[in-house]
């Protein structure tokens, strides 16, 4: 059987289209090697093996007669658990949505499979999608393919390790604090979280019982691939209004396809006010910083005014709240507050998390908000593209909730590892993604931060593009 394992989903579609390859046969060699290495890195959760053979022989059919759904015709991928399948559970990996059943395809998911996709299973979370470790209630714990004792990031890490053992091409995941970011720093591979309210919610997570709605502000849909054409790919399949949600505006995109290097301004930082970073973070944002440089790309060190960094992560924290107790009773609220304090928030400050109980007070939020997003706009008049670090350090090893993570002798508060370096830009809602530049000297996969204006993903993808000709960029685990 020809092996079309860690081929890109571009790759794939192009053999079937060309009739070099079966949709099949594609399929079986993933199954084969999801068989093979899932059982060590649990990453996918819920295999949808005998509906997946059927519809792979469906497009095999519709290929030999010419017919084809769509650029990605016939070819594997999963999507992360939070996400609606009809007919398959969304547990969150929690047992409050053990028996969580969809009633529909999410609409992210059923535009993956109007353009071919084959939904052949779902990835592993974190519990309540609220980690950077990938443990809970129902599954199994998720590890770092380059390192088993390590954590694949959170809570898409099912997706970060399927897509770096080569289980599938292309994923799907999704992204309230990092959880698309850190995972694929974490696995070495691309992630885009993109700009708020540019891609469709309806079926993002599990619906509480009797809920009376369900917000999902600041929570994104987002590609994951190994590559960045299958990245690219990926999100102008997901990306756009829908009738059924009028709150994704129509985008006029831009097309920066005639622009090079040298036209670019890139800002940068290697750490932020009140979060450091380790010695090798700063290294690989100072060497990727040297290498646009080489190449004529105009960089600046762009420090934040009037602590906007900090601004930004307090809206995100009370905004937060706001999505993870809503519809809970507020006798449950001061235990589930208790209980994120002796875990994950183990070590904060923790004043600023904390539920808005009126009405006012979150108009008040909202406008606090509004004028942030206004701020890291301004700040972006002095330059396309900011440069920035995705965490203290590169994924760290498996360890108890709220534990201090120690890296180059320092240790680190449990969520500020990772959480400042990303949740600000969900409390602002810019796109930004995580660019890999190969492996560091623990064997681990490093990389950097790429945040852009609001709607920049084109030029974003664009200037990625371009600079991947000279970056290590995936690279394969060893022993996969």
């Amino acid at each position: 059987m020809n092996n079309y394992l860690f081929k890109s989903a571009s790759e794939l579609a192009s053999l079937i289209r060309n009739r070099e390859a079966t949709s099949s046969a594609i399929l079986q060699s993933h199954l084969e090697h999801i068989h093979k290495h899932n059982p060590r890195i649990g990453a996918i959760v819920v295999l949808l093996e005998e509906q997946a053979v059927k519809e792979a022989e469906a497009c095999d059919r519709e290929a030999e007669a010419g017919k084809f759904r769509g650029p990605l015709h016939g070819v594997p991928m999963t999507v992360k658990e939070q996400f609606w399948v009809k007919g398959t559970k969304s547990t969150l990996n929690s047992n409050r949505f053990k028996d969580w059943e969809a009633p529909e395809d999410a609409l992210v998911v059923k535009r993956l499979k109007d353009a071919g996709a084959i939904i052949i299973g779902k990835t592993n979370v974190a519990k309540d999608l609220l980690d950077y470790q990938i443990s809970g209630d129902i599954y199994l714990d998720g590890k770092n393919p380059y390192n088993p004792e390590y954590s694949p990031g959170g809570s898409s890490g099912g997706a970060s390790a399927a897509l770096a053992s080569g289980m599938v091409p292309i994923e799907l995941g999704g992204d309230m604090g990092g959880s698309i970011r850190i995972p694929s720093n974490f696995c070495g591979t691309y992630g885009l979280k993109p700009t708020e309210n540019t891609i469709p919610g309806h079926g993002l997570s599990p619906k509480p019982k009797n809920a009376r709605g369900y917000l999902f502000e600041m929570a994104v849909p987002g590609p994951m691939a190994r590559t960045l054409d299958d990245l690219e790919l990926l999100w102008t399949i997901l990306q756009g209004p829908d009738k059924s949600n009028r709150s994704i505006p129509p985008i006029a995109w831009s097309k920066p396809e005639k622009k090079m290097l040298k036209d670019y301004k890139v800002g940068w930082v290697d750490s932020w006010p009140g979060y450091e970073t380790s010695q090798q973070t700063k290294d690989t944002i100072r060497n990727f910083v040297s290498l646009l440089n080489g190449k004529g790309v105009e960089t600046m060190h762009s420090p934040l005014r009037n602590d906007l960094h900090q601004r930004s992560l307090d809206v995100f924290s009370k905004l937060s709240f706001q999505m993870i107790l809503q519809d809970v009773p507020w006798f449950v609220r001061p235990l589930m507050m208790w209980s994120l304090r002796r875990g994950f928030l183990k070590g904060m400050k923790t004043d600023f998390w904390k539920f808005v109980d009126t009405f006012t007070d979150y108009s008040e939020l909202k406008g606090r908000r509004a004028r942030i997003i206004e701020e890291w706009e301004t700040h972006f008049d002095d330059f396309d593209f900011l440069v920035c670090p995705i965490g203290f350090g590169p994924a760290y090893k498996r360890c108890k909730i709220g534990t201090p993570i120690h890296y180059n002798d320092k240790a680190v508060t449990y969520i500020n590892y990772v959480w400042p370096f990303n949740a600000c830009f969900n409390g602002s809602g810019h796109p930004a993604m995580n660019i890999p530049l190969g492996l560091g000297k623990e064997g681990l996969p490093l990389g950097i931060q790429l945040v852009g204006r609001y709607w920049s993903e084109p030029d974003m993808l664009h200037f990625t593009k371009l600079v991947s000709k000279f970056i290590k960029g995936f690279v394969k685990p060893n022993g996969i």
